[in-house]
């Protein structure tokens, strides 16, 4: 017996067998159930998601001895030849190989006369756009008004260059792009069934190749388990579709946010070694950043990013790393070189300098942070606390000129009168020809202005007097791991006592846990204040819960800061005047003045 492929052999059968397309499927159930059926039908998506077997299942339950049924029993022999394709009233046209005029004018032909087993005569028209502009003409009138034995049933990948004579006549369904969660859990089904031991790492790889394709995952599937038999690695996934491990990934952006050149260098190397394309090595390397980001944000990404387990975790560690301006920073830098690369000899020259250049720059600046400080430098200014320099006379042109040796001047007259002294001016070019060159005068130099007083951390000083002083000069050592106190409870700071913590099982509890996290913050404590540190982290149980960590004070003072400003906006004249005008309500608030709450 001839083997049947995976995308044929799990094709759905019936409705609730259509993964990912529950309002198109629930849609044609109700229509069937009610007696609402349309006599045409336009399945339009992208392809391998499921708009022919849609069709097919449509013809079942509509030519199903034992109905019309929302559920086509899929064992009479009406079922049986339209799963088979043997059906002598479901036609099955590729529009593509059918597009004239002629085509269609033998297909109303067919339609005069009526089923010869079943209920309806059902037309299935593939890649329906392919078709001409004379046969659509052709079909409109059919189209318009069928015999009531007939049904049409339109697939098109292409639905914009359908005539919008022909879109008006029919109902139109859009079939989305699977999501890779219900892709994996499909596949997983299926593994089961066929006893395919297989990581759900490698399956995520499989949908990710599939981009949201039912069939191409599972085409894809079949050439896995055709190399690597009946026991799937992920290492061997990965070789067989060409992806770049991603230990390299994660290695490459760990070295560029720690400014670790070397390891930069060593992952380009290998890279290349291992004779990846470099364009698609920056491919995945931008579709990591994504997902890095994506961490950051929101709270539960497994359904956006497709990754789970370890390697989830793997990326939120990733993320800690750097602050969404670094993270923004490199992704666009990535985006770059990509598209640079189709046109470059040198692809891996490319590639390295990128990442050694991301890896050599400094962390990025909190602009408003910077902003803040500028702006308390100008009150300063303004307000006298701090002196301004005096500004100093220009020098007179003349003793910007070449000078010759003068002849020495006459002795002055003892009678010469004493004249009150007139203020300093620079003489114009022409005097300085006229008259004898002096010599220049040299105004006295003000008075030094003193520096403002250093803001910066302490080197061996004094301990800082509160949580949020420590945190903030941490992150100017290591921003990582400031990310990671911000997430903590302060239960006790008298150093070199430190005790934090936090939620059990928590992300950041194992984190802080971690060796390489609790001697980095002992030894930037030994840096700044010349202290031994006395370092506990613990978990908080219900009944000792701690105070508010420093993201939970920032989101409340947010909180509190937006509903300030949305009561200003209520009680603001022209607001008021606009919502009673226009019967509407305020949305959002936001602030476009300084100085607005």
């Amino acid at each position: 017996m001839s083997y049947l492929v995976m995308a044929r052999k799990w094709r759905p059968q019936t409705f609730a067998d259509l993964v990912g397309q529950e309002h198109v499927s629930r849609t044609l159930a109700n229509a069937i159930a009610s007696g609402r059926v349309h006599h045409a039908f336009l399945f339009t998506g992208a392809r391998g998601v499921g708009k022919t077997s849609a069709a097919r299942i449509l013809a079942k339950a509509l030519n199903c001895e034992n109905g019309p049924s929302a559920e086509p029993c899929n064992q009479c022999q009406h079922c049986e030849e339209i799963s088979s394709g043997h059906s002598v009233d479901v036609f099955e046209i590729d529009g593509a190989s059918n597009t004239g005029v002629d085509d269609v004018r033998e297909l109303r032909e067919t339609l005069r006369y009526m089923p010869s087993q079943c209920r309806y005569k059902i037309f299935i028209i593939d890649e329906v756009h392919m078709l001409s502009i004379n046969a659509f003409n052709a079909l409109l009138k059919t189209l318009e008004e069928p015999p009531e034995h007939v049904k049409f049933i339109f697939a098109t990948t292409e639905p914009h260059k359908i005539p919008v004579t022909i879109l008006s006549r029919c109902q139109r369904f859009d079939f989305r792009k699977i999501p890779a969660p219900k892709v994996v859990a499909q596949l997983r089904r299926i593994v089961d069934a066929e006893n395919i031991t297989i990581s759900d790492r490698a399956l995520a790889l499989i949908a990710q190749r599939g981009g949201g394709s039912m069939r191409d995952s599972l085409s894809t599937l079949d050439q896995v388990v055709a190399f690597c038999s009946e026991q799937v690695a992920d290492e061997d996934v990965q070789g067989l579709l060409g992806m770049v491990d991603r230990r390299l990934l994660f290695d490459a952006l760990e070295g560029c946010m720690r400014q670790d050149c070397s390891m930069v260098l060593n992952v380009v190397r290998r890279v290349d070694d291992l004779g990846h394309s470099f364009r698609q090595f920056c491919q995945e390397l931008v579709e990591t950043v994504r997902q890095a980001i994506l961490c950051s944000l929101v709270e539960n990404p497994e359904e956006d990013l497709g990754v789970f387990g370890d390697e989830l975790h793997a990326l939120k560690s990733l993320s800690a790393l750097a602050g969404q301006d670094d993270w923004q920073r490199l992704l666009s830098m990535l985006i770059k070189v990509e598209t640079e690369l189709s046109a470059s000899s040198f692809p891996r020259l490319l590639v390295e300098m990128t990442l050694v250049r991301a890896a050599s720059l400094p962390p990025a600046k909190d602009i408003a942070g910077l902003i803040r400080k500028v702006e308390a430098l100008e009150g300063g200014y303004s307000s006298g606390s701090v002196p301004r320099p005096q500004p100093q006379q220009a020098p007179p042109v003349s003793a910007m000129m070449p000078k010759e040796s003068p002849p020495a001047p006459a002795p002055p007259s003892a009678t010469a009168p004493q004249s009150a002294p007139s203020p300093v001016s620079a003489p114009s070019v022409s005097a300085a020809e006229e008259s004898q060159p002096a010599a220049p005068v040299v105004a006295e130099a003000p008075a030094p202005v003193a520096d403002p007083p250093s803001v910066a951390a302490p080197q061996g000083g004094a301990a800082p007097s509160d949580w949020s002083q420590l945190v903030a000069q941490v992150r100017g050592k290591s921003p990582s791991l400031a990310s990671l106190l911000e997430y903590g409870s302060l239960m006790k700071m008298a150093l070199p006592e430190l005790v934090i913590g936090y939620p059990p099982s928590s992300f950041h509890l194992q984190q802080m846990n971690d060796a390489e996290s609790r001697d980095r913050l002992t030894q930037l404590v030994r840096e700044l204040y010349g202290l031994e540190l006395d370092l506990k982290i613990q978990a908080l149980t219900n009944d000792a819960s701690g105070p508010p960590s420093l993201v939970e004070t920032k989101k409340k003072k947010e909180s509190d800061r937006e509903r300030r400003l949305r009561e200003d906006a209520l009680t603001h004249p022209t607001v008021k005047k606009a919502i009673e005008i226009f019967s509407g309500d305020i949305e959002s608030v936001t602030p476009i003045d300084k100085g607005f709450v």
